[in-house]
This record gives structure tokens, C-alpha cells and sequence, in this order.
């Protein structure tokens, strides 16, 4: 039986709107991809904030054109991605989806979890975090109540008010903090400023807190304050994670980025052979993207996978956190259920 190749265009509405140095907006533009074969289906998400190249249109059509080449079978969909001339280094997110959706639906009809055909090992609990994004200091007690247990906050900054929001926040809450400067930040000292009467122990690191091209104050960073600095931005690609290593001390893989979940296990598996450490992020996706990623949970150190949490309008269910603790559906598949009613157009070859 040839594979049957569906799509939906959604978008993902954020309980509040999610501020970050690059900008403030109020949802991201997702497409969830459904497989079927054999009497089984798999489901894949491409969601792209609006800063990223890539489209959700341009995903449309590259979907409608892989499909249109011939009648796939779910097998050798999977063996040709990394030969299908679509699928480059501009189409990533395009390629994560359907890697998700063909895994999904390949662990399924096996009756396996997604992570043994995956050959993924569990080796250790991540510590956990969950986003507050730039907001007015007068709405910071109201999104902290509205957030679960987890091992560290994660604060975006890059705005006038970083430094104030980031001192009331830790009177507010006692976990550790994790830094995001998603590029915004310009100096060393500016960095450091941020945190100043921060007792240093609560600081679990600094995200991405300069532009690509001020990688080289990364080191010095890591180095006054005693932390771990992570690319984002600086490293999406084997290629980047070869070349810029030395410059950070951890790397944040996310999973519209590097093109799939193989190519996020390869990269962590060589992240920590060259002893950085290893964040698993998203994109601000559904419980169906998280999920995915969710996977290498087992292999790394940190992990922000907290969109279910921040979105209103969820269609599907799947991770969920116990009093800080990551819990990963363990059945066939990715383990991500879809709740919602969605309509899916087909796509005809």
C-alpha cells in the first residue's frame, strides 16, 4: 500500500504574547503533516517563527513536489530524504516534519517507542526550564504563577528592562536561571550587568547573549562569570558545531534547525564527544514537535521543550512534567496524540 501524505496549516496562539530580542509576537505559523499507511499514522509538525527564512508556504511546496516524484512507501520516503533536492540547508524545518511524521509512523507499525527505532539510550534526567519572554515588570508575578515546576526559569533579555525583570524574578522564585539573549546583547560587561546581585550559584548559564559575530566573547563571558555559555544561533549544523565549538561551552539543538531528529542526535552525540553540553530546544512547537524532541531527552543535560505550556491552542497532547521531572510517553511512536479536530487536505502525486 503507497503512502497517503495529508497537511494542515495552523496557527499556534501564545496564552500571552512572547517577547525575545527579536521582536514581540502573538503565534507562531505551524503545518502538521499526517502519514498513513497499512492502517497506521504517523504525524510531523514544521512550525517557523517569522525571523527564520524558511516558510510555511515554501514547506507546502516542497512537500507537493517530493510527492509528486512517485508512490512512496513510508520506508523509502525515509531513505531519500538526504537525496531529494528540495531538502536543504534552507528547508530544514520542511525536513524535520517529515522525518517526525515517517518515524512516527514507522515506530507505530513495529510497535515501538520512537527512541528504540532510533537506537536512543536513556542515560540521565535533564534539568527542566520554563520561559518567561520579555514582558512589562508588572506582568512578571502573573506569568510565573501560571507556569509548572521545573528545574530552572529560562529569561529572555535584550530590553531596557532586563536587569530589573531579571533581580524581581529571582526575589519571586527561588530556581536557578537560565539567561536568553537571543543575540540582543552587545558586551561583555552588558551581560554581566544583567545578572549583577544574582548570587552566582543560581545562574545556569547564557544563551546565545552575542551575535555570530562576536562568538569570540563567549570564552571571556563563560570565564568572569564561572558559567556555561550555549550557542543557538551560532551552531544549527554539524558543519557550525565542528567550527565554533571552542567558542561556547554547550550547544542548544533544535529540532526545525538541524533538519530532524537524526541529525539532532548526531549532532549531541558529537556535541558531547567534544565536551559541551547538550540543550534540547524548539521553536515554540506543539506538544507534537516537543514530543518529538523529547526523544534524546536521555542524552542531555538541559532541556526547554515548554511551547505546550506557553500555547493556548494545543491540538495535540504528549510530554508532561511531575513536580519538575520531564515525563516522555513511552509508547509506539513519537507519543503524541492527536486531541483536536483538524481538517487535512490531501497531497496528490
Amino acid at each position: 500500500m503507497s503512502l497517503s501524505i495529508s497537511i494542515c496549516r495552523y496557527r499556534l496562539l501564545f496564552k500571552h504574547p512572547f517577547g525575545t530580542a527579536h521582536g514581540l509576537r502573538e503565534g507562531t505559523d505551524a503545518l502538521f503533516i499526517r502519514m498513513g499507511e497499512s492502517g497506521f499514522v504517523g504525524y510531523g509538525e514544521v512550525t517557523l517563527p517569522p525571523y527564520l527564512k524558511e516558510s510555511i508556504s515554501g514547506a507546502v511546496e516542497v512537500l507537493n513536489s517530493i510527492v509528486a516524484k512517485q508512490a512512496w512507501n513510508g520506508e523509502r520516503l525515509l531513505e531519500a530524504l538526504d537525496n531529494l533536492p528540495e531538502l536543504n540547508e534552507r528547508t530544514n524545518g520542511c525536513r524535520a516534519g517529515l522525518h517526525t511524521a515517517l518515524i512516527d509512523l514507522l515506530a507505530k507499525q513495529r510497535q515501538l517507542p520512537a527512541g528504540k527505532l532510533l537506537d536512543i539510550n536513556k542515560r540521565k534526567s535533564p534539568i527542566t526550564l520554563m520561559t518567561l519572554g520579555i514582558s512589562p515588570i508588572n506582568q512578571v508575578a502573573l506569568k510565573l504563577n501560571e507556569l509548572p515546576m521545573s528545574g530552572a526559569l529560562k529569561l529572555k533579555a535584550g530590553d531596557a528592562e532586563g536587569a530589573a525583570r531579571i533581580r524581581l524574578i529571582g526575589q519571586l522564585d527561588q530556581r536557578r536561571l537560565f539567561i536568553d539573549g537571543n543575540q540582543g546583547l552587545n558586551s561583555v560587561l552588558e551581560a554581566k550587568t544583567l545578572v549583577q546581585g544574582i548570587d552566582p550559584e543560581r545562574i545556569l548559564g547564557f544563551e546565545q547573549p552575542f551575535g555570530q559575530d562576536g562568538d569570540g566573547k563567549n570564552v571571556e563571558l563563560s570565564r568572569d562569570l564561572g558559567i556555561d555559555v550555549f550557542a543557538d544561533e551560532s551552531i544549527q549544523n554539524m558543519g557550525e558545531l565542528e567550527e565554533k565549538a571552542s567558542q561556547f561551552t554547550g550547544v542548544n539543538l533544535k529540532l526545525m534547525k538541524c533538519g530532524g531528529l537524526d541529525r539532532a542526535k548526531a549532532m549531541a552525540d558529537r556535541a558531547r564527544s567534544k565536551g559541551l553540553k547538550v540543550m534540547l530546544g524548539s521553536m515554540s512547537e506543539s506538544s507534537l514537535g516537543c514530543t518529538a524532541m523529547a526523544q534524546l531527552a536521555g542524552g542531555a543535560d538541559i532541556v526547554d521543550l515548554d511551547g505546550p505550556w506557553l500555547i493556548k491552542n494545543d491540538p495535540f497532547s504528549g510530554i508532561a512534567m511531575e513536580h519538575g521531572r520531564l515525563i516522555v510517553p513511552n509508547g509506539p511512536g513519537i507519543g503524541a496524540n492527536l486531541r483536536a479536530e483538524l481538517e487535512f487536505s490531501p497531497i496528490c502525486a
